[in-house]
């Protein structure tokens, strides 16, 4: 005859070994950016040898080419020539991405400005279809001008190439500034955009946005690009959590 504890050990192992069988599929999967943090690019000294956007990334805001190749739109750099509030080093490695018009070498930023990555994520079709994942993408920012406002955005496509939309986009909205006006340099804080993927998306689009409301450069700045297709825990993990929890008072 078997004693209480005892008992109450048997139900323990039954809960358990079901909810490590749970458990182990649903691991987030990174997403595929290209270029995350700049680093593939080598920018010059000055704006007239800037890289124009960045490997991997499309411009998609008409503009002006400056010197070089150089131009008014988002720029990878690394700091030199730009304005004396801005970042002075990246917030990893060597590179980050400006929309300041004088790491382009032109006169005045675009407004907007837009930069963008379409993303595969056709691999992670099983978990995107069961229509409970989220994407979570972070990042480092910085912004100390009040009149340069930078947004992230996430769009969905039912197909690889990006044609056709689906679902809802998400956004970070203004993005908060990370200093006072004025702070020498603009320091840089990490952000984060998370939401929903709607079911049957193959492909996703992140685009960048530095909106301006006055003056000629654009001080919103962008690094370390990286985030994952996130699945929701199973209605029987949760279920089987609850039990666990409730044999535990018990006990």
């Amino acid at each position: 005859m078997q004693t209480r504890p005892q008992i109450h050990t048997r139900l323990m192992t039954l809960v358990c070994l079901p909810l490590v069988a749970i458990a182990t599929p649903a691991t987030a999967a990174s997403l595929l950016i290209v270029n995350p943090s700049f680093e593939t690019d080598t920018p010059g000294t000055s704006g007239a040898t800037a890289v124009l956007g960045a490997t991997g990334w499309t411009i998609t805001t008409a503009g002006t080419t400056g010197s070089g190749g150089a131009g008014d739109w988002f720029t990878t750099t690394t700091g030199l020539t730009d304005s004396t509030i801005d970042p002075d080093t990246a917030a990893a490695g060597d590179n980050w991405l400006s929309s300041n018009r004088l790491a382009g070498g032109s006169t005045s930023s675009s407004d907007p400005a837009r930069i963008v990555q379409l993303i595969d994520i056709s691999g992670d079709s099983t978990t995107i279809d069961l229509g409970t994942a989220t994407v979570s993408l972070d990042f480092m920012f910085a912004d100390n001008d009040p009149a340069d406002n930078g947004t992230v955005n996430i769009t969905f496509y039912s197909d690889v190439a990006g044609t056709t939309l689906i679902g809802s986009s998400i956004s970070t909205g203004t993005l908060a500034r990370t200093a006072f006006d004025g702070t020498d340099p603009a320091p840089w804080e990490a952000r984060n955009l998370s939401g929903d993927v709607p079911a049957l998306a193959r492909s996703l689009q992140i685009e960048i946005v530095n909106d301006r409301s006055s003056g000629s450069a654009g001080n919103t700045h962008y690094d370390a690009f990286s985030g994952a297709i996130v699945p929701e825990p199973s209605a029987a993990l949760l279920g089987s959590l609850g039990m666990l929890a409730l044999l535990r008072r018990r006990r």
